[in-house]
């Protein structure tokens, strides 16, 4: 694979490292700091990650299980996070080949409407099966805007060891 802003040719994603960063984002939404919206989604912003590099890996019903895991955490209705989870596991496979080609800044706008679907289609399945809504809830733009702003540091993060040469000469002097 081709780093596009760089022109550097990516060496191999390694399995075992994409399930262990979803793995780790998991327990990041684990964490019990509360449910503010300046709390980004960390295990989206992976999963949207992997579906647009690695999509081979990392798909749909990975999405859905990892969704199932966040309805049970979050004592939700369940396969309300693992509808949504998979929606954008499709989408972002379906737009890839798009925003692979784009700048990490462009890439962030680009997936501004798909992080914006996550936090705000929660709210709209609650009001439609109970029929009242939650205003406070409506503050999950801010962490769409805030997952957005953290993609370039994720795309940096999670690109970062396919981006070591594969023979390191110690006696080169460059």
């Amino acid at each position: 694979m081709i780093d596009f802003q760089s022109g550097y040719i990516l060496r191999p994603v390694n399995p075992v490292f994409i399930y262990l960063s979803l793995f780790c984002a998991l327990l990041f939404n684990f964490l019990p700091i509360g449910n503010y919206g300046w709390v980004p989604d960390w295990l989206i912003i992976c999963i949207v990650f992997w579906n647009i590099h690695q999509h081979r890996y990392v798909g749909v019903i990975i999405a859905f299980i990892l969704g199932l895991l966040m309805d049970v955490h979050n004592s939700d209705i369940l396969g309300l996070h693992a509808f949504t989870y998979s929606l954008v596991a499709y989408l972002a496979i379906s737009w890839h080949r798009r925003i692979i080609a784009l700048s990490v800044l462009t890439q962030a706008l680009h997936l501004l409407p798909i992080f914006l679907l996550v936090t705000l289609f929660p709210v709209l399945a609650h009001w439609l099966l109970s029929g009242e809504i939650y205003w406070w809830a409506l503050t999950g733009a801010i962490q769409a805007v805030i997952e957005a702003l953290l993609w370039p540091m994720a795309t940096y993060i999670l690109l970062s060891p396919q981006r070591r040469p594969i023979d390191v000469d110690h006696n080169r002097p460059i």
